[in-house]
């Protein structure tokens, strides 16, 4: 998902930290927040037991950025949200995130920790990700959800040519290329994405997936896929889509997350309209994935 990495060794100054409170505590609610952050800037999250810390550079704070969010506004009919602003010193961000990075376990079947974690006996998939921040770590709804996807649909990967569309650390490229996938393409609109992912590819030992760097423009010039995974958000998907479908082969799926089951039936019109036919669908805290298949003519 194309979230902000946090390469927390980059902070040579003093920082903000700022902390919300979220009452009462919903983890949807603050993940939905910190994407929007990383979006303005932030990069570097903590979650507390209410809520969660941001931090940025104290020359890269701008209060009004805050209060123009629209995730706070949107969730205020059944949260109370506060947040309190402070300055603090540079300390060993590395460490922090060492600290509170923890191993997930998807389906007793997919393991994603950082290096310094041992691997759990007997696992069937394991995925070593930089802890950067929690997207793209299987830590969050939409991340874990794909993952979930990608095993119930394996048969579906293997052999494939996959797209893995706003790949942030490319875990959702790494899993298609464990279960078989022929080749990946990794493509988000950030650098840092770019830099992550393909450190990531290396801890895995990956070698048929590439990254580029770039919006769903790129995909003019690519061949077709297969499978194509897109965990962005809304907004993104329902502006993005026709150029998904664009490069989907018939019979090819196109599995989307990063919106909630609420918006649902507006990623549904979109895709039925595009000439896709709706499979199925998984959701978790709010958050939804879902699979549509491919039914036209081939692309060239």
């Amino acid at each position: 998902m194309a979230y902000p990495n946090a390469n927390l060794n980059t902070y040579t100054m003093n920082t903000i930290e700022l902390t919300f409170t979220i009452t009462p505590y919903a983890e949807a609610v603050a993940d939905a927040m910190i994407a929007e952050l990383g979006n303005i800037g932030y990069d570097g999250f903590s979650y507390t037991d209410t809520g969660f810390s941001a931090y940025i550079p104290v020359a890269d704070y701008r209060a009004e950025a805050v209060d123009a969010l629209d995730m706070p506004a949107y969730f205020s009919e059944w949260y109370r949200i506060d947040r309190v602003a402070r300055e603090i010193e540079d300390r060993d961000w590395n460490r922090e995130w060492e600290e509170h990075f923890t191993p997930i376990v998807v389906d007793n079947r997919i393991q994603v920790r950082a290096g310094f974690h041992e691997r759990v006996p007997g696992i069937e998939y394991d995925i070593v990700i930089e802890p950067k921040m929690s997207f793209g770590t299987g830590h969050h709804a939409t991340t874990a959800l794909m993952l979930r996807m990608i095993l119930e649909h394996a048969a579906d990967i293997r052999g494939k040519r996959v797209l893995d569309m706003g790949c942030g650390t490319g875990i959702l490229g790494i899993m298609a290329s464990k279960v078989g996938a022929r080749e990946v393409v990794g493509i988000d609109i950030d650098d840092w994405a770019y830099r992550n992912a393909m450190e990531n590819l290396r801890n895995n030992g990956i070698s048929g997936m590439t990254v580029r760097i770039g919006d769903a423009a790129l995909l003019a010039d690519e061949s077709p896929f297969g499978v194509i995974f897109a965990n962005i958000n809304r907004n993104i998907l329902l502006a993005d889509m026709e150029h998904y479908v664009d490069r989907l082969l018939p019979q090819g799926m196109l599995v989307m997350s990063g919106f909630y089951e609420q918006d649902l039936p507006m990623i549904r019109e979109k895709a039925e309209s595009l000439g896709l036919v709706f499979g199925e669908y998984r959701e978790e805290n709010s958050w939804t994935a879902a699979c549509f298949t491919a039914l036209k003519q081939e692309k060239v």
